[in-house]
């Protein structure tokens, strides 16, 4: 029996591996530490070839994806002063507005542009990256919040989320017994997080992350994320791990998706 459990835990938690992404803490500037697939999917090459992107639709994707490089060169130089003299407001406003504007691009183009097979795998891949938070209930007001699960989530998460849940269609005692692991697995990554990056989640000078923080990180929460995605599989019953099997499709190497590391200042 407990053969079989492993093995389940496996199937189910296979390819949901936590993409952090390059902040302290897994997100502590917004997003909670997630990887937004519609945007990569404009320049990643692994992405791109998972799901079949084709030369004339890359060369579609080139002015909003230059938009969008552009957008996070200005929120890189910005969180990289936050450390010093705080963060503008006014700026801050700006730059949300700013990547408002964009995110309805991106949609309006990869709406435009992707066929339903590549929109599908592209969904699937997002639910990969998305793990355990994609078992979160959806919270109301502006994403972006602080880090963890409990943080700020995008429209677009939300709406995974309850489409997650609609699928599964959980029972009430499934839903308490998921609520509780969700939450266990949030209070144990924000210990991580402490325990990695200290209480004030300085990872680097100049508010620059430690790449080897970042990568110790990395690997601690990927692999609470696994065990943690074990006791949930744990929890469903046949028709709803056939369902799962179809929310995510086959398992693909999100760590293809994590940015480069940054180097350390001097």
């Amino acid at each position: 029996m407990r053969a079989i459990r492993c093995a389940l835990a496996a199937v189910l938690a296979a390819g949901i591996v936590t993409v952090v992404a390059a902040q302290p803490g897994g997100g502590r500037f917004g997003g909670g530490g997630q990887t937004d697939v519609n945007v990569l999917v404009l320049t990643n090459a692994a992405l791109q070839d998972e799901i079949k992107v084709t030369a004339a639709q890359k060369e579609k994707f080139k002015p909003v994806a230059e938009k969008q490089a552009e957008l996070n060169k200005k929120r890189g130089e910005m969180f990289g002063k936050g450390g010093k003299g705080g963060f503008d407001k006014e700026k801050m406003t700006e730059l949300q507005e700013e990547g408002k504007k964009v995110s309805e691009e991106v949609k309006k183009v990869l709406d435009a542009e992707l066929t339903s097979d590549q929109k599908k795998r592209l969904k699937q891949i997002s639910i990969q990256v998305m793990g355990v938070s994609v078992f979160a209930e959806p919270r109301e007001g502006k994403g972006g919040g602080k880090g963890g699960f409990g943080g700020g989530q995008s429209e677009e998460q939300k709406a995974t989320i309850k489409e997650v849940a609609e699928t599964l269609k959980f029972t009430d005692a499934q839903k308490t017994k998921i609520k509780g692991l969700v939450e266990e697995y949030n209070k144990d990554r924000a210990s991580i997080s402490t325990d990695v990056f200290g209480e004030k989640g300085k990872g680097g000078k100049g508010g620059a992350p430690d790449p080897e923080k970042t990568k110790e990180f990395a690997t601690k929460t990927a692999k609470l994320s696994t065990e943690v995605m074990g006791k949930i599989a744990a929890e469903l019953d046949d028709t709803q791990k056939t369902a799962w099997k179809g929310l995510v499709g086959e398992p693909f190497d999100t760590s293809k998706l994590a940015p480069a590391p940054m180097a350390k200042k001097d």
